[in-house]
């Protein structure tokens, strides 16, 4: 069965009762159908020669063991239904949410949004350079970050303004590459209050962010894993979660590395 594509708990939910109603099995003997076979059988018996006490309890025995497997089959749906219920809840509160998946290497910079990327720098590292890259792997901007510990690293990019692990980077933006500048209807520059020219940002689209360090004495360049925007959740009839993310992009619930707050 094919699922729709959802975006709530509500229709994610929905179709997860619709698809994992179990089918019944026409080979499988349930314990009402052994009791009645067992009754039969007693009731068909010959009177001269009646069951041995000894295959009669060991038939009863057998019908104890079938009643429990019925109940722990039972239990056991019970509990994964209720797991595969809270994965689909888990999945579709990320709708709208930013998430850096594994293996994806390119971000998606909306409209007046941000861009994140993640990494792990296996070690200390000096002379840390950010390179940004747009679609095509053209170079957009260079940016040093100095030294950096060993441990998880991300950055955050708005267009213009950059944060790494939560503080603000301060720039030089005079260095930037790009110099576009706000102006109004008479071609004059747009200025803040404080009578600075008002930057224009890099406009929406893909970028890829990388990262060249000195670590050990050895150049080494740093892939790091983008961020995407979840967009849409959809289950499969075996209860299997996928995202689906801005781009086309896929992704599972245990490649995620990082959910993001915007």
């Amino acid at each position: 069965m094919s699922i729709n594509d959802v975006g709530s708990a509500t229709q994610v939910l929905d179709q997860y009762r619709n698809d994992q109603r179990p089918e019944k099995k026409d080979n499988e003997l349930g314990r009402n159908a052994f009791l009645e076979l067992m009754v039969a059988q007693l009731n068909n018996q010959n009177p001269l020669d009646p069951m041995d006490n000894q295959a009669f309890v060991a038939q009863l025995a057998q019908f104890s063991s079938v009643e429990g497997i019925d109940k722990l089959n039972s239990t056991a749906e019970a509990m994964m239904s209720q797991f595969n219920s809270s994965s689909a809840l888990q999945a579709s509160s990320l709708v709208g949410q930013s998430v850096i998946v594994e293996g994806n290497t390119t971000g998606l910079l909306l409209q007046n949004g941000v861009v994140s990327g993640f990494t792990d720098i296996p070690s200390s590292a000096s002379d840390v350079t950010l390179t940004i890259e747009g679609r095509n792997g053209e170079m957009l901007e260079q940016i040093s970050l100095g030294n950096r510990d060993s441990g998880a690293m991300s950055v955050r990019w708005d267009g213009y303004n950059l944060m790494m692990d939560g503080e603000i980077v301060e720039l030089d933006y005079s260095k930037l590459n790009r110099q576009e500048f706000y102006k109004n209807e008479d071609g004059e520059l747009v200025k803040d209050a404080a009578g600075n020219p008002i930057p224009v940002p890099y406009p929406a689209g893909e970028y890829k962010f990388k990262l060249n360090a000195s670590i050990a004495g050895k150049n080494e360049q740093l892939d790091m894993q983008m961020s995407s925007r979840v967009d849409s959740v959809t289950m499969n009839a075996g209860g299997k979660v996928t995202l689906n993310l801005t781009g086309g992009q896929r992704a599972t619930m245990d490649q995620i590395q990082q959910i993001l707050d915007v």
